[in-house]
């Protein structure tokens, strides 16, 4: 039994033509993603777009590693890469033959909401329905629309943004009709679950939180002490941190802003900014601009995995302030790592962090109400201590190999159902 996956994130070419390059991250998925499956009867073929040069931001991952797909328990089918129209235009064609191609020789094919400007998903639905194809339709850590409204919004030349708003719109009714008619939704943002309502079934419909945990990254009960004595020292700055990508959406620039607010008043409080990005100048210049030098530290990107986790073992708070309805991976990595959250609200992380009580939420965009809860926080160590348990109880219970055992199991029950929903359904033209 053969599972597709069909996703825009690429992987890159390497020297022999049996490896490839992949992110750090997107491979922890794939490897847990195969193994799901396999145990529940179903080989794992990776259909992405290959480029010559793997770039990171869009790959979602820290680092570039090197493999033989087989020894990760997974095959690999290469598609066109394209990440403009004009791109789109030119491979479009081939695209869809090769999509045509691998999906002719899977038994159930899982599509998603990612890709730009033209969502892969939107490619390849329609050859998957003319097929008779099994669809599982995924949506990932983010409510796409958002982002996509945001980047038409920047669009200056008027026809060309009324183009972009046109196909989020286009896309949208895309969604609306895969919820109604795939055999399989998955989404890992609350507020896909939200925006979809009125076509969400939840005997076909399932929600999951969004997570990178591994057993591996999980505190033991000895290490969360250290870092609960370690949180309780008042001898100290409150050492905050914000990791990933260093761009608008992100809201650095309001991190510092609340931070020296937080210190005007008196607030004993550091930090510590992980990652690069197109903003991350202006983030530096904004922090030597508000007196930050030597409060703000810029550490840029560290490796994932235990490096990362090392440099944030001498962090105390762990700061997501995310402009847009995402899920950022940090939230349950965070958690794992016993470290208490401050974020804006988030309609994709709010039940979370309500339910596991590992955090503080504050209203998104307010930098006075974001500046209040650090020096809450810098004043009352007692609380951080809790949320720090209860992260870490929370996390325990929410891997990334528990999500893909079940979506594996889910997907299984499909495979023995016949024929599939979407059979006689009109195929949407692209």
């Amino acid at each position: 039994m053969r599972y597709l996956l069909i996703n825009h994130v690429p992987l890159g070419r390497a020297d022999s033509s049996d490896r490839y390059v992949v992110g750090d991250m997107w491979l922890e998925d794939l490897r847990a993603q195969a193994r799901a499956l396999a145990a529940a009867g179903m080989k794992l073929v990776v259909a992405t777009p290959l480029v010559d040069k793997l770039e990171l931001a869009p790959s979602g991952s820290f680092n570039a590693v090197e493999i033989l797909p087989q020894e990760h328990g997974f095959e690999y089918q290469p598609l066109p890469f394209y990440i403009s129209m004009k791109q789109f235009l030119l491979v479009k064609n081939k695209l869809i033959s090769r999509l045509g191609e691998v999906i002719g020789n899977a038994n159930i094919v899982q599509i998603g909401s990612g890709g730009h400007p033209i969502p892969m998903g939107e490619v390849a639905w329609p050859i998957a329905r003319k097929q008779q194809k099994k669809v599982v339709f995924v949506f990932d850590g983010a409510d796409p629309f958002p982002r996509m409204e945001l980047h038409a919004s920047q669009q200056k030349n008027p026809i060309k943004r009324y183009m972009q708003q046109k196909l989020i719109r286009r896309f949208e009714n895309v969604c609306r009709d895969a919820i109604r008619e795939c055999d399989l939704i998955f989404s890992h943002n609350a507020a896909v679950v939200e925006r979809f309502k009125n076509e969400w079934d939840e005997t076909r419909c399932h929600a999951f939180d969004r997570s990178f945990v591994t057993d591996s990254i999980l505190l033991t009960d000895d290490e969360l002490r250290e870092r609960q004595r370690r949180l309780g020292d008042v001898s100290r700055p409150l050492r905050l941190v914000a990791a990933g990508r260093q761009i608008a959406i992100k809201a650095t620039d309001h991190v510092l802003r609340a931070i020296k607010q937080a210190r005007d008043r008196g607030a004993a409080i550091e930090m510590d900014v992980m990652g690069d990005g197109d903003d991350l100048p202006r983030f530096k210049s904004l922090s030597t601009e508000l007196g930050l030098d030597g409060v703000v530290r810029f550490a840029g990107t560290v490796p994932y995995g235990k490096p990362l986790f090392d440099a944030w073992s001498n962090s105390n708070v762990m700061v997501i302030t995310n402009l847009t309805a995402e899920i950022s991976r940090n939230v349950l990595l965070a958690m794992a790592r016993g470290l208490p959250l401050v974020m804006y609200s988030n309609p994709g992380t709010d039940e979370i962090i309500r339910q596991s009580g590992a955090g503080t939420i504050v209203p998104k965009g307010d930098i006075d109400a974001l500046s209040r809860a650090f020096e809450q926080a810098a004043a009352n160590r007692t609380s951080l201590i809790d949320m720090s348990a209860r992260g870490l109880e929370f996390a325990r219970t929410h891997t990334l190999d528990a999500t893909h055992r079940r979506r594996a199991e889910l997907a299984a029950q499909i495979a023995q159902q016949s024929p599939p929903r979407n059979s006689n359904a009109p195929a949407p033209a692209i």
